[in-house]
């Protein structure tokens, strides 16, 4: 690089100003830092176009600005045939001296014929004109709110976009804040106080037997937890919002503290809205039926799609979670409950970000290293690692679960993927269940491997486990494309798009050998959905982004608290 900068200094020096090529953007992430969150920076259509060249990197001789310089000395031919080689040298110097972890070559195709593209930049391109796009001042923010949603923000919405704006947060995409929350603003219309009603009737539960939740309270902006019941995050969530808990409303919620959702209510049937109001679970979170799978289907006649479009069979004979799962006790009323994930439209639990994706939290993924290997010198294989986490195995029904049907998979083709249980829960298997005949089916290998191997790998597979997976974001940061297969619904569902930012993977895996061949045979599609999920997940999927999309959650629960109160206090 030191020899490159040389040799354009001295160009630079004759060369007239109306040949000198555009600067080639930098890999290191800062070419295309987060834009402006003070609403000064605008954007005409001079630099609309600028952005497209940028993105799409192809550099071009304007005929108009030859034709100014044609009698300037030196001869345009001379300056014609000097810059090409600068340029040949450049690629060549280049090329060699791109060992930037995780990303590609400056120019992963041939410099000549033909447009040049940098996935990297490309990438940011995009994100840059997300952030571009959201609201840049306060009154912006709340008419986009406000035409989205058919009523006002919620009262603190100020303070929201200001530490919003701060953190360099989205401020308009939050669709499933909305679809969480509809349901319950509509049965305020006809009851106002039937949320709050719903959260104290919840809280008296939880406290007599926690049930793997637990309840807390913000007040005089601070938090703290109102029982004594223990959850895997009961020290991490007090973490959480002790980052915004100062300009919070006053209000009691409820935390499900399992990974697996908890409310077992459809509220897109159509006789669900007079169902909801006539509360009449006399057992709430303790339906715990085993196995699960009559249950979901047959009893609640909860089916979920194994294909997204066209006709479909369904995926509840081919999830864990749907056929035996591992933890259950539910309810089905309809409940306000914060949860890590659901499956829709059959729970409503109401999404927030897992712990698993606080960099900060004890649960988060950590990698000793970031990736320190080129695309180029991956090896072009699926790679997978894990346990026989899904579902409680009964008879031969774990032939079923996702996390062996990838093995049973990987065993047929071999030279595509690099998979295999690392481990093995005896705690899920219990009656009639064989686990040493199971271990010995499958070759448990009993070893775990470091986390850093997925560097080693072009793919990785990222499957359910007993509900949805915490690796998915460590994933997408690892350099690795990622191949996602789950039924389930977390909060970033509408950020991160298919075949944009990973290779989504049908629940039955049936199309999954294809999906890698094709990542195989177009290895510079490939990469661009890689370096597209690692730049997304990197610049957008922050904790600081976490802690915004928490915090309105959480002001819209207030809200519907509130309303409840002021009826109360006129009564």
């Amino acid at each position: 690089m030191a020899s490159f900068t040389i040799i354009l200094s001295f160009m630079s020096s004759w060369i007239p100003a109306s040949f000198k090529p555009p600067s080639i953007a930098s890999h290191n992430g800062d070419s295309n830092p987060l834009l402006p969150t003070n609403g000064g920076t605008s954007f005409d259509e001079d630099d609309e176009d600028y952005g497209i060249e940028l993105e799409m990197q192809q550099f071009a001789v304007n005929d108009s600005t030859t034709a100014r310089v044609r009698h300037n000395w030196p001869p345009r031919y001379t300056v014609v045939a000097v810059f090409g080689i600068v340029i040949l040298v450049a690629t060549i110097l280049l090329r060699s001296s791109s060992k930037s972890a995780g990303r590609s070559s400056v120019f992963p195709g041939p410099l000549l014929p033909g447009p040049v593209y940098d996935f990297w930049n490309v990438s940011n391109a995009r994100i840059d004109t997300l952030f571009a796009a959201q609201s840049s001042t306060l009154a912006m923010a709340q008419a986009r709110y406000a035409l989205r949603n058919s009523r006002p923000p919620p009262p603190a919405y100020d303070k929201w976009y200001d530490f919003a704006r701060g953190n360099s947060c989205l401020i308009d995409e939050y669709d499933q804040i909305s679809r969480d929350f509809e349901p319950f603003y509509q049965l305020a219309q006809d009851d106002p106080v039937f949320f709050k009603k719903m959260i104290e009737l919840g809280s008296e539960n939880v406290k007599k037997d926690g049930k793997g939740m637990t309840t807390g309270a913000f007040a005089g902006g601070r938090f703290s937890l109102t029982d004594n019941q223990s959850t895997l995050y009961t020290s991490e969530w007090p973490r959480t919002f002790e980052r915004f808990s100062n300009w919070m409303p006053d209000m009691n919620v409820i935390l499900n503290g399992r990974d697996e959702p908890r409310i077992l209510f459809n509220y897109r049937k159509a006789d669900a809205r007079p169902k909801a109001l006539n509360v009449s679970d006399p057992t709430p979170f303790e339906h715990s039926p085993q196995p699960t799978h009559s249950y979901f289907k047959d009893e609640m006649q909860c089916t979920i799609p194994n294909r997204p479009t066209g006709f479909t069979e369904p995926a509840n004979d081919v999830s864990a979670f749907m056929l035996y799962a591992s933890s259950t006790q539910f309810t089905i009323d309809l409940y306000p409950i914060l949860s890590m994930t659901k499956i829709s439209p059959c729970f409503a639990d109401i999404l927030v970000p897992s712990e698993f994706y606080y960099s900060d939290s004890f649960w988060a993924p950590r990698y000793s290293h970031p990736n320190d290997i080129n695309w180029a010198d991956k090896t072009a294989k699926l790679y997978w690692r894990g346990m026989n986490s899904g579902g409680r195995m009964y008879d031969d029904n774990y032939h079923a679960f996702p996390r062996f049907r990838l093995i049973d998979i990987g065993r047929k083709h071999r030279k595509i993927m690099d998979v295999r249980l690392s481990g093995f829960h005896d705690d899920l298997c219990g009656e009639r269940c064989n686990g040493e005949a199971i271990e010995k089916e499958y070759d448990v290998a009993h070893i775990s491997s470091p986390r850093e191997d997925v560097y080693k790998y072009k793919y990785v597979f990222d499957v359910d486990g007993n509900s949805f997976s915490g690796r998915y974001l460590g994933l997408l940061r690892s350099g690795t494309l990622v191949f996602k297969s789950t039924v389930f619904l977390e909060y970033f569902g509408d950020w991160l798009r298919p075949f944009e930012h990973y290779i989504p993977v049908l629940p039955d895996l049936s199309d999954l050998v294809a999906k890698v061949e094709w990542a195989i045979a177009h290895d510079k599609e490939a990469q661009a959905i890689q370096q597209a999920g690692q730049r997304f997940a990197e610049r957008v999927l922050t904790d600081a982004q976490n802690d915004c999309y928490f915090s309105l959650v959480l002001l819209e629960w207030a809200r519907l608290q509130g309303m409840a109160d002021e009826v109360q206090a006129t009564e």
